[in-house]
């Protein structure tokens, strides 16, 4: 039997983190505003036909990685190149992170085209995408295979790898604000960012003083600020939890790396409490005292409830009887929804749905049937810690992964029986501290959890359920990162 491995923060929101947070990938920002009009740009100063910037990235005073966005001029418009490179310790595990985004956009930096990847080492990530009028269709997968997926946009969006350019061609004023509609090609939403240009400073790099402008712009709750100078070059970036982007040089950029011996990012991104609990994967209720209670809580049932800034957890009960044979055929629309392949959850994929009827066999009850896809999961999965972005396909072709990955080919082995199941993101308690972590939830009676890392179901009473839903969804968490604070009143 594989030996549980120490709860962390899934691998998805990890590249979330890094990516959004530091490199300018500013997805999601929750204003209502109106968008910045492009026609004009042009007018305002001239391009060059080429240019090349890099910075290098440091996280508590320690450097782990540089970013450099090359960008040339084009037929119709431009084509933007970021490469983001970082070093990461994971649970004592050294992983290095590469990403590279190629894009194509028009004279108004708005997005024609693009193509992303991301590599860890252990599996690599690729999607791309093109723009007709204001749909978006995807591409994703192995090359003669690949799926495909139509997005309807609003609008014609930006990618944030453009939006430094775009400042390069608008003289700033203080006072001014702008609105983007950015698209970004991990979780493949559009949302708008907003930037204000708050002051006009001196800052000092590496010796020497720049006049800049201050710009701040929200992200998830949590404040971002970078610098510029005249000319719209990038200078600095600070970010939450001691995140900095500076400006640098080629040579510079990517000598004095800190190859991860110090700063676990599961650690990092961990919330301490005072009081320890005794057993915690025994424990059934759990009484806590939240200092920020995020609108995208779930409660949902009996599980989870809360009153003011106290939550209190109760492990589910049995006995647990379902209503249904599989596959379930009922006509609750919700469920129903639960069922249904995805993009990164191909549970209709054949060798996923062979190797789901194998695991179950000829077995009818939906609880017994999910009890031993848990197991099955627990038992052939490799427990690793990836950077990635989590394919139900991929994950049954590797057999490796974290949390994350546990939870997507979970969600999917059960959908291809006809179970319903989603993805929870939340907190599991371990040694003084919660930390981030990804789980399942089966339709039986009702929504029952189920933990492939630690084979549970239900799980214990100190998983805290953040959010439901993939990708598209736990961004939202982000924000919560290093800001969370929780108080233990009761436990038992």
């Amino acid at each position: 039997m594989r030996k549980a491995v120490i709860y962390k923060i899934s691998g998805v929101v990890i590249v979330l983190f890094w990516l959004f947070v530091l490199a300018e990938l500013v997805k999601r920002t929750n204003f209502n505003s109106t968008s910045v009009d492009l026609a004009h740009i042009d007018e305002k100063r001239p391009l060059e036909k080429g240019s090349e910037e890099w910075m290098e990235i440091f996280v508590k005073g320690r450097k782990v990685g540089y970013t450099v966005t090359r960008v040339r001029k084009i037929e119709e418009g431009f084509e933007v190149r970021e490469e983001i490179f970082l070093t990461v310790n994971l649970m004592g595990s050294a992983r290095e992170i590469l990403s590279y985004t190629t894009a194509q956009v028009d004279e108004r930096f708005l997005l024609n085209s693009f193509d992303f990847s991301l590599s860890s080492g252990l599996i690599d990530f690729k999607i791309s995408g093109k723009i007709k009028e204001n749909d978006l269709y995807l591409l994703m997968g192995e090359e003669g295979k690949e799926e495909t997926r139509l997005i309807k946009l609003p609008s014609k969006p930006m990618i944030g790898a453009a939006m430094t350019q775009f400042f390069k061609s608008s003289k700033l004023k203080t006072g001014e604000s702008f609105t983007f509609p950015v698209f970004d090609p991990i979780s493949m939403t559009t949302n708008p960012a907003i930037i204000k240009v708050v002051a006009k400073e001196n800052i000092k790099i590496n010796g020497k003083t720049y006049k800049a402008f201050r710009l701040e712009m929200n992200f998830l709750g949590r404040p971002l600020v970078f610098w510029i100078d005249e000319k719209g070059v990038s200078l600095k970036e600070k970010g939450f939890m001691g995140f900095t982007l500076v400006r640098s040089t080629p040579a510079k950029a990517r000598l004095g790396l800190d190859r991860p011996k110090g700063i676990d990012f599961y650690e990092l991104s961990a919330v301490k409490v005072a009081k320890k609990i005794r057993n915690p994967r025994e424990i059934t209720y759990l009484k806590v005292r939240l200092n920020q209670v995020p609108s995208f809580l779930p409660i949902d049932g009996p599980r989870q409830t809360i009153s003011g800034g106290i939550l209190c957890i109760q492990k589910e009960r049995p006995p647990f009887k379902a209503f249904y044979s599989i596959p379930y055929s009922g006509n609750d629309n919700k469920l129903l929804n639960h069922l249904k392949p995805e993009m990164l959850i191909q549970s209709e994929d054949k060798e996923i749905i062979r190797v789901a009827k194998k695991i179950i066999n000829e077995i009818k009850d939906p609880f017994m049937a999910a009890k031993m896809v848990l197991g099955w999961v627990f038992e052939n999965l490799e427990k690793l810690p990836v950077v990635s972005i989590p394919d139900a396909k991929e994950i049954l072709k590797n057999r490796k992964g974290d949390c994350n990955e546990h939870a997507t080919i979970m969600t999917a082995l059960l959908r291809a029986v006809g179970i319903p199941a989603r993805i929870v993101v939340g907190l599991v308690y371990k040694d003084g501290k919660f930390y981030y972590h990804a789980w399942n939830e089966a339709y039986i009676d009702k929504w029952i959890s189920m933990d492939a890392i630690l084979k549970q179901m239900p799980v214990d009473a100190t998983h805290i359920k953040l959010i439901n839903g993939g990708i598209e969804k736990q961004i939202q968490i982000v924000g919560m990162i290093g800001n969370l604070k929780i108080n233990i009143l009761d436990y038992r």
